[in-house]
């Protein structure tokens, strides 16, 4: 990396335009992207840049919205009311009213490009103060596209070699006292900064940068700006999976209850609650999703408040207090192991049980039956097990 702990480095962001093809009803740099104004995306892309040292906001005197977004302007952005009728005026007003010494570093950006990275900035100054054979150098995206040329009525005369080509993006990079001498012989017909060194007969270094740095111009740019920035800041849910696992014997003279619904059967589970095998570990899965113990540390069966607990209402207890941890149940996925009865027959009232107890909608309750194939206590018919797996997501606020 060169060595430009000396070298000045300033970033000039005009923004004395109105983006009259947007039809947006106010100023384009202030439309809403991502949740905030376009303007300050750009701003807050080059505040990231460390060897930034100031930021120069260009806007023109008559602007009513930039006192507002200002607000939010970290302590090295600077607000120049020096904009000017076209960009290579505004940008010659900032640097005017900026005062910069002329050897200084000025990254020249434009105001409708939020979605710039700063490592790219920082290839682009690196690239740049590293190659004493150019006076500058621009961000810009390799022609990846077929090229034609056309006549007036848009006739295609020939396919033009995109070899060496590029597309112009910016941040532009020069030294002020060079691009103050390159537009005070004119601006006419300046479209960059890059176009007005040019004429100077001075070099100017193309950097590569990723074809997502789009420039905000027509309707429908600003969505897709809004998604490119929307996945760099986007917020990532917090996701929680836990796994809940209960098995009971089966013993006469006892109601078989699964998921909250009583089973025709000799037989029932055996328990210090109702023993439903499967709300117990749909519990357990709930509560091990959101570390908060298990159902014995909530309702230990040596309690005689528990005697014969109906276990719906110990799961919906369970809910409301992941609920106020800030849990959000997203599906439970569950299985009964039992060789008999048969389940099949009471699924739906099982499903829709289990859901009226979380609180969700049935479609996102899954409960499956299986035989042990006649193998262990299950499978000679001594008990039951059921297995569940909850997912459970909380996002972060703010």
């Amino acid at each position: 990396m060169p060595d430009d702990k000396k070298a000045r480095i300033a970033a000039l962001i005009p923004a004395a335009g109105v983006g009259r093809r947007m039809g947006a009803g106010i100023p384009k740099q202030y439309m809403d992207i991502a949740g905030e104004p376009m303007l300050l995306q750009t701003v807050r892309a080059l505040e990231r840049v460390s060897r930034i040292d100031a930021i120069y906001v260009v806007v023109s005197q008559e602007d009513a919205w930039i006192d507002e977004t200002a607000k939010a302007f970290g302590p090295r952005v600077k607000v120049l009311r020096a904009g000017g009728r076209e960009r290579a005026d505004t940008v010659l007003g900032g640097l005017m009213a900026a005062n910069l010494p002329g050897d200084a570093w000025v990254l020249v950006h434009d105001a409708a490009r939020p979605c710039v990275r700063p490592s790219e900035v920082n290839h682009l100054l690196d690239e740049v103060l590293g190659d004493s054979s150019v006076e500058g150098g621009i961000l810009a995206v390799p022609m990846a596209d077929t090229v034609k040329r056309t006549d007036s009525r848009r006739r295609i005369l020939e396919t033009v070699p995109r070899e060496n080509l590029w597309r112009a993006a910016t941040p532009q990079l020069f030294r002020a006292r060079t691009l103050m001498n390159a537009l005070q012989r004119s601006t006419e017909g300046v479209t960059d900064e890059a176009s007005a060194v040019e004429r100077l007969g001075l070099p100017v270094k193309a950097v590569s940068c990723r074809s997502a740095n789009i420039k905000v111009t027509q309707p429908g740019d600003e969505i897709v700006a809004g998604l490119i920035l929307g996945e760099k800041n986007m917020t990532i849910p917090n996701i929680r999976v836990g796994q809940g696992y209960d098995s009971h014997r089966l013993v006469e003279g006892r109601p078989l209850v699964l998921g909250g619904i009583t089973i025709p059967f000799e037989k029932g589970l055996d328990g210090h609650s109702d023993a439903d095998v499967l709300l117990h570990a749909i519990t357990d899965a709930v509560l091990g999703a959101s570390a908060l113990g298990d159902i014995g540390t909530h309702f230990p069966p040596s309690d005689p408040r528990w005697k014969g607990a109906d276990s719906a209402k110990l799961l919906a207890a369970v809910m409301e207090l992941v609920r106020a941890e800030g849990w959000t149940l997203v599906n439970i996925d569950s299985t009964i192991v039992a060789e008999r009865p048969k389940i099949g027959p009471h699924m739906k009232a099982i499903r829709e049980s289990v859901a009226r107890t979380l609180g969700i909608d049935m479609e996102r309750v899954s409960v499956k039956a299986k035989t042990n194939e006649k193998m262990d206590a299950v499978g000679r018919e001594e008990g039951m097990a059921s297995y569940a797996v909850a997912l459970l997501m909380k996002t972060p606020q703010g």
